[in-house]
């Protein structure tokens, strides 16, 4: 039986000059919806993508008896702003909300109860409203650079100037 005249044999490929394409490389997918350090900063509003953050509310509910609010604070506004912002503190270091992020704000913000009146005063403007919005929510987060939230507690208890610790 003879080759069909579409069927281009290998002698003919020679004389064609038909070169064969090389096999591609191997690639890897890379993680959809991962943000690098370098893309964080350019999220406003957007907030930070990272493992389990929801279980921030949960870490939150259970220490909510060292939480000492004031007149004027919503515990509502202030459990789910402090999710927010744990949730960020988490996902800059690539892992879930522990119970130290939560410690780690309370005394940030002084909800141990050590706040002087300014700091409670700012605190009272800064979470209003952030049970009932999404923006106010991402406003918060986005107003703690992340040099602040690479401190440890040691170190945060070492900062004399608490507005320095915001990006207000």
């Amino acid at each position: 039986m003879s080759q069909p005249r579409f069927v281009t044999s290998p002698k003919h490929e020679q004389a064609l000059g038909l070169v064969e394409l090389p096999v591609s490389t191997s690639w890897t997918q890379p993680r959809t919806g991962s943000v690098t350090p370098t893309d964080r900063t350019k999220r406003r509003l957007l907030g930070t993508p990272g493992p389990g953050q929801g279980y921030a509310l949960r870490l939150i509910k259970e220490k909510s008896a060292k939480i000492v609010l004031t007149e004027g604070e919503e515990h509502e506004d202030v459990e789910t702003g402090l999710s927010a912002i744990i949730g960020k503190r988490a996902a800059s270091f690539g892992r879930s909300p522990i119970s130290y992020d939560v410690d780690f704000f309370v005394k940030l913000f002084g909800f141990d109860g050590a706040a002087d009146a300014s700091l409670v005063e700012f605190r009272r403007m800064f979470f209003k409203g952030a049970g009932h919005s999404y923006v106010v929510q991402r406003q918060l987060a986005d107003a703690i650079p992340e040099s602040t939230l690479k401190l440890t507690l040691d170190a945060l208890s070492s900062v004399q100037q608490w507005r320095q610790l915001f990006r207000i």
